[in-house]
């Protein structure tokens, strides 16, 4: 059987994609902070997709069944953050394979 983790994009990558877009020159909302949403199909850990800002139907992860979502700010932690939004897709992938 094969583990769910190994389906989803690695931690290491989460990481560098998180440190990538801190050190970019994004526009950060008023509050300080961008929203960032990471989906997978659960598939293969190379085929993955993730947006900045609104959650709208036209980003890179309309395509995916499992979506993930959190915030960047100067003070986010990159190994916590990437974390939890594997967390949250290996939540959404065991629940699709309950039977319910």
């Amino acid at each position: 059987m094969t583990n769910i983790l190994d389906r989803l994009p690695s931690k290491e990558d989460l990481m560098s994609l998180i440190q990538e877009i801190r050190d970019q020159d994004f526009s950060f909302n008023e509050d300080g902070y961008i929203d960032i949403t990471v989906a997978s199909n659960g598939v293969d850990q190379y085929d993955w997709g993730f947006q900045l800002g609104d959650n709208s139907y036209t980003g890179q992860c309309y395509f995916y069944n499992h979506w993930a979502i959190g915030t960047i700010d100067n003070e986010t932690d990159n190994e916590e953050l990437a974390n939890d939004l594997l967390d949250q897709l290996e939540e959404a992938l065991a629940y699709e394979s309950l039977d319910c």
